[in-house]
């Protein structure tokens, strides 16, 4: 536990910042669309369209080298697609789509069920009318979870390649909301650094496994908070070993990333033992 102003006084007034102020007749979707501005959903709303044409050339390709039957017969085939396909039920997706898609995804987050098609289900044991009355079928919402996307995959480098982000994927909205997250909210004197696992059992290189947390499988987070609210300040996603600085996942490298922008304004920062080093002390301090 060490302070970050050389002279031990907490320098600044915590609070939602001038910029930002709250009044009594905001709705929850003002509050919502401070942090998830509608640029954000234009953004996902372009990436979507543009991810949804990307996959059908690939598909067509894999098709030339596979079937090497008569050519009037491969041309028939690459120009149809399976009536259920994915892609021959795609349509451009709106900007009040997008919306749906996340009122949607809201609300599973809020109620759980065994699966997404019983969110849709009429049986009486399991039937909530909600995402039908949002406005968006099962097979659309579906249909656009496949296609959802937050960057252009084409400008994507390959892993060891110069430039990899093993974020790039949500790379414009993270980046946006650690941002926001800072712009809108001056924490009060006491944060914390603690690690965190986002649950997640997908296929990614750099997913971990700890034993002492709530969900043991998924993504590793290191997350300075304050303490008194748990508002989150800022955040440094695990992404496995650094290609150039061996010494990026080190206790040291983690907790001045996160303490960056709180350095000389007097914060209590309280962390755990793997985080403690007299050097991040001393660093803090002076």
């Amino acid at each position: 536990m060490e302070r970050t102003n050389s002279d031990g006084s907490f320098s600044i007034v915590p609070g939602i910042n001038k910029n930002f102020q709250m009044t009594q007749d905001r709705s929850t979707w003002d509050i919502f669309e401070i942090f998830f501005s509608p640029e954000m959903f234009v953004l996902i709303q372009k990436e979507t369209n543009r991810y949804a044409k990307q996959p059908k050339k690939k598909k067509k390709k894999k098709k030339k080298k596979k079937k090497k039957k008569k050519r009037e017969r491969e041309r028939e085939r690459e120009s149809s697609l399976s009536p259920k396909s994915v892609f021959a039920l795609w349509n451009t997706v709106s900007l009040q789509e997008i919306k749906k898609f996340f009122a949607i995804v809201i609300h599973m987050s809020v109620l759980h069920k065994l699966s997404l098609w019983d969110y849709w289900s009429l049986r009486p044991i399991i039937h909530t009318p909600y995402a039908a009355s949002v406005g968006m079928s099962q097979e659309r919402f579906l249909v656009l979870l496949t296609m959802f996307h937050l960057n252009n995959s084409d400008a994507k480098a390959a892993r060891g390649q110069p430039g990899y982000d093993p974020l790039f994927k949500i790379r414009p909205v993270i980046d946006t909301l650690i941002t926001k997250f800072q712009d809108i909210y001056t924490p009060e004197e006491e944060l914390t650094i603690d690690e965190a696992v986002c649950p997640f059992r997908g296929r990614m290189f750099f997913c971990v496994c700890i034993k002492g947390e709530p969900h043991k499988y998924g993504i590793k987070m290191f997350e300075l908070c304050e303490a008194k609210s748990g508002y989150m300040y800022n955040l440094d996603m695990y992404t496995g070993a650094h290609p150039t600085n061996s010494e990026h996942n080190m206790a040291f490298s983690v907790v001045n990333r996160l303490c960056d922008k709180i350095k000389g304004k007097g914060h209590c920062v309280c962390m755990d033992r793997w985080l403690s080093s007299p050097k991040i002390f001393d660093h803090l301090w002076g």
